[in-house]
């Protein structure tokens, strides 16, 4: 059995409230066998908040690994380990902890609102089943090359 690909996704996202726009980037890193940068990207969208941008950064950063690997999703789940990098607790505890309340809830938080963003929870969590991804918290801002460049990404779309 060879060893598999391992494969580093950073992802994170910005908002800046005095203009009400946020920005989202990723970068997809190849370890062969140091890090090898893949891809990057990134985007923008107006009236939103953090957390919508750290949603659509992890889910956009998910979706690139088979346009940019070209690889069926059989061949990532046996060739392949992905962690995704986040600087947000609160992606990974709605990802680990909380998503399966939201569905036996049907996506009403306890406090009578809907859950914002279903869809890309959703998302998300299909991705994170078809990609058997593992998911890993990284402090922002400290350094590391990974989340300072989807940091940068994040910030510079917006501009």
């Amino acid at each position: 059995m060879s060893t598999p690909i391992l494969i580093h996704l950073y992802s994170d996202g910005s908002y800046f409230e005095k203009n009400k726009i946020g920005g989202w980037g990723a970068v997809l890193f190849k370890a062969t066998p140091s890090l090898h940068e893949v891809s990057r990207i990134s985007g923008h969208k107006l009236n939103t908040c953090s957390l919508e941008m750290e949603l659509i950064a992890a889910d956009n950063a998910l979706k690139l690994l088979k346009k940019q690997l070209d690889i069926s999703t059989d061949k990532i789940a046996l060739g392949y380990h992905i962690t995704l990098f986040t600087d947000s607790r609160v992606l990974l505890e709605g990802l680990n902890q909380k998503i399966q309340h939201w569905r036996q809830k049907n996506w009403i938080h306890k406090s009578g609102n809907p859950v914002k963003y279903q869809s890309l929870w959703e998302s998300l969590d299909a991705l994170t089943q078809q990609y058997q991804v593992t998911w890993c918290w990284v402090k922002g801002h400290n350094g590391n090359l990974g989340n300072t460049l989807a940091d940068q990404l994040a910030r510079d779309a917006v501009c």
